[in-house]
């Protein structure tokens, strides 16, 4: 029986630790990037890192009902991210964060979990792709929201214009034109879904 791994890579403009906080974040974070294939997301117990115990439903695709199906995992710490555990079925789901340049962070999801043999090991690694693209999606959503947050600038308090001097009595100078503002840069778009690895 061949073991299936699924990996998903993003790189998120955000340092590590703070991308680790989100991931751990299931009460806040988490629901709010789950794309639409997941459903009936509810936090059973703790909701923050190891622990938390979390159920939703997964349906990878719109018209296969054959493949959804209700989640139920325990999270894990491990050493530079979490392992979500799911207790109904063999199925592990690693988040490892790494240091990438510039603060950025390098993040990586695998699922994986015991591949039947046979033609059914054949299907079911052909319907493995759609979770992966499903989780690149998720990656995605993590991305966008820790990039914007972290290139928002805070806006300072405009400090108070002290009270302008009377003007001799003359023409009046005409105002020089308001320079306009640069278009702010577009977010980047996620890199591509990592290639499944069949060990």
């Amino acid at each position: 029986m061949a073991e299936i791994n699924l990996t998903t890579l993003a790189m998120v403009h955000a340092p590590p630790d703070e991308v680790r906080a989100a991931i751990a974040d299931y009460r806040e974070v988490r629901p709010k990037i789950l794309p639409r294939q997941f459903s009936d997301y509810q936090v059973l117990d703790g909701g923050d890192g190891a622990g938390s115990r979390v159920r939703w439903t997964l349906k990878p695709t719109r018209w296969g009902r054959r493949d959804t199906r209700e989640w139920e995992i325990l999270a894990e710490e491990s050493g530079d991210g979490l392992v979500e555990r799911d207790t109904r079925s063999d199925v592990e789901i690693t988040w490892t964060v790494l240091p990438g340049p510039d603060e950025r962070s390098v993040v990586q999801v695998t699922l994986s979990w015991p591949g039947a043999d046979g033609f059914a090991g054949l299907r079911e690694r052909s319907r493995a792709g759609r979770l992966r693209r499903v989780y690149g999606e998720v990656l995605h959503a993590l991305r966008e929201r820790l990039g914007r947050a972290a290139t928002r600038p805070a806006s300072p308090a405009s400090p108070a214009s002290p009270a302008s001097p009377a003007s001799p009595a003359g023409p009046t100078p005409t105002a020089e034109p308001t320079p306009t503002a640069e278009p702010t840069p577009s977010a980047e778009a996620a890199p591509p879904a990592g290639e499944a690895e069949r060990k």
